[in-house]
């Protein structure tokens, strides 16, 4: 018996979500067939099949979450030399596994997908329950003991549901994006700042290459912030949660808030100081394309080092964005606008930059947000033609 394993995804990914199977209990399936659809913080994947053989169980169910290495699919091989485990039913290496609290304390608990999802549904922390088994794994008559010793509380009022209300339960991306938005809160003390820009001479940068060169506005946003970064290092940073450190990234990868059917995706142009603005231009297109139609590799979505997000190609005058954990900065790029600046009628845009407090002073986003404002406003003098 082959037992398959959720395979390592990507760099600082430890769990995913079971989307879709692909097959089922008595399919036969041949070598690198998909088997799994896994949904990440980061991407969608789909997992190849390591052997060939028949399908005995699936030990996730689609909607639950599996830690990277839990057990997730049994396969009847003739292969099975090839099985980590060599025969059936033995349980996964412990890993470590994320607690839900603030100060993000890592432990190592044994426990299968399932008995942290019941867990989860007893409100549970699993931190504090005592295995019963000798290889102190928890099992569900674990978390049963525990209940019935627990004193139990009374029930919190909940809203009141109405007849046409409509419940909604994030799950799958949106799921995700909640997990994510909620970290980021959380750990980050945010704060935000805001300048007009005027966009007069992006635009006619981008009409004097219309129908010869694509041009991208949102691209004249991401190479501007490289240029600043050279004056400006700390906010092309990193947070680490588990030392209370910080990483000035040397190399710009800047992620781009794309709007896809699935919900908000941010795609990742590389090394962006070494670009054109034209290549940047035509990489934001493409990624773009590719992620609406479910087609981004797990490389487009990795590693970013700062965000931009241009929600005023939809709408709004302005808004205070939230910083793509674990980055320290992010700027929101908003809708064309006029403003009195300096007594006179200008057409350009509001930037809003929010960062994190802990690293970043008013005074440097201030700084940085106006070299943002120069190169803009003057963009074949800093970034080229």
């Amino acid at each position: 018996m082959y037992t398959v394993s959720l395979p390592p995804i990507g760099e600082g990914i430890q769990e995913g979500e079971i989307v879709k199977w692909n097959v089922k209990p008595g399919d036969t399936v041949k070598k690198d067939d998909e088997l799994v659809e896994v949904m990440t913080d980061k991407i969608t994947v789909k997992i190849p099949s390591p052997v060939a053989g028949k399908i005995v169980k699936t030990l996730v169910s689609e909607g639950e979450t599996a830690m990277i290495g839990d057990a997730i699919l049994e396969i009847d091989s003739p292969d099975e030399s090839n099985s980590p485990t060599g025969e059936k039913n033995v349980e996964p290496a412990p890993k470590q596994e994320v607690s839900i609290n603030t100060d993000e304390k890592i432990s190592n608990v044994k426990a299968t997908p399932a008995v942290r999802a019941y867990a989860r549904s007893k409100n549970v922390d699993l931190l504090k329950v005592k295995p019963s088994s000798p290889d102190g794994r928890i099992t569900k008559e674990d978390i049963d003991s525990f209940t019935s010793q627990k004193p139990v509380e009374a029930p919190k009022p909940a809203s009141v549901a109405h007849e046409g209300d409509e419940i909604i339960t994030p799950t799958g991306i949106r799921k995700i994006i909640f997990d994510k938005m909620t970290k980021s809160k959380q750990i980050i003390p945010h704060f935000t700042i805001t300048d007009f820009i005027d966009t007069n001479n992006i635009e006619k940068s981008i009409k004097q290459y219309a129908g010869k060169r694509y041009l991208s506005f949102t691209a004249f946003f991401v190479k501007a912030v490289s240029a600043a970064f050279k004056d400006f290092p700390k906010l092309n940073a990193v947070y680490n949660e588990n030392n209370k450190t910080y990483t000035i990234k040397k190399t710009y990868n800047i992620g781009v808030a794309v709007d896809s059917p699935t919900g908000l995706t941010v795609v990742v142009v590389r090394d962006v100081a070494s670009k054109s603005i034209f290549q940047i231009s035509d990489e934001i297109k493409d990624m773009a394309e590719r992620a609406r139609t479910g087609k981004l590799q797990l490389q487009d979505v990795q590693g970013s080092t700062f965000s931009v997000t241009n929600i005023g190609s939809i709408g709004g005058i302005m808004a205070t964005p939230i910083i793509n954990y674990p980055e320290v900065a992010i700027l929101e790029v908003n809708s064309r606008t006029s403003a009195f600046v300096n007594g006179e009628l200008k057409q350009g845009l509001y930037l809003t930059l929010a960062c994190d407090h802990r690293l970043i002073d008013g005074a440097e986003a201030a700084r940085f947000l106006g070299r943002l404002k120069e190169v803009l406003e003057y963009p074949l003098l800093y970034i080229g033609d």
